[in-house]
């Protein structure tokens, strides 16, 4: 599979563009004895590594962060390669996800209507984790657990699933569907990224919960 996009560069990027707000101020302030012993950081990340059965394993690292942000993207585009799915024969090559006009949030000079991302995560699914002559990298995902508001873009291409509950039962399955200008409203979702190396989901899939799509 020829994957055009660096899937670690962008996930900086994003990763950047959500947390870093546009100004930000801060000084350093020394802390005497009694303030540093109220001072401690438990909770605030935690790293498994989960059988999943099958030979499969997975290694999920979670961090409690939360960003709101206002962020306007011109163009999105991961994932051109010719292995589509299994629906199709002869696939061509093409786009896993093409979005265009991006704009994550509602009105830039509204605070109230920032897109909110808490739990962040990063997990990578592998075969035969314990066997470092035959250890097999199958998936990268990363995401949020639980996010707010509004993605406004216009969707060419759209791989992935849309779930407006959490059943596990999405209106929206496929690769490379045309949603047109719509607006993905989430409400206290999950939202994720992920790269897969093969089954049907090949390569860039988008994922969200709690989430419905308005023209």
């Amino acid at each position: 599979m020829r994957i055009k996009t660096i899937f670690y560069v962008f996930l900086v990027m994003v990763f950047t563009v959500m947390l870093i707000p546009g100004t930000a101020l801060c000084e350093l302030k020394a802390l005497d004895d009694s303030e540093l012993s109220g001072v401690y950081a438990e909770g605030f990340s935690d790293f498994q590594i989960n059988d999943l059965g099958g030979g499969l394993s997975e290694t999920v690292a979670w961090f409690n962060i939360q960003a709101y942000t206002y962020t306007e993207i011109d163009s999105l585009k991961l994932g051109y390669h010719d292995e589509y799915d299994y629906k199709d024969p002869n696939p061509s090559f093409g786009w896993d996800q093409d979005w265009e006009d991006v704009v994550f949030g509602t009105d830039i000079n509204d605070p109230s209507t920032d897109f909110h991302a808490e739990g962040f995560y990063f997990s990578a699914k592998f075969e035969n984790i314990d066997n470092a002559a035959t250890r097999e990298l199958k998936s990268v995902k990363f995401g949020f657990d639980n996010v707010q508001g509004d993605i406004s873009a216009v969707f060419n291409n759209f791989s992935g699933t849309i779930d407006d509950s959490t059943d596990n039962t999405p209106e929206y399955n496929g690769h490379a569907l045309n949603l047109g200008a719509a607006t993905i409203t989430v409400d206290n979702g999950k939202f994720d990224f992920s790269l897969n190396i093969d089954d049907y989901d090949k390569g860039y899939w988008v994922t969200f919960d709690n989430a419905t799509v308005t023209p």
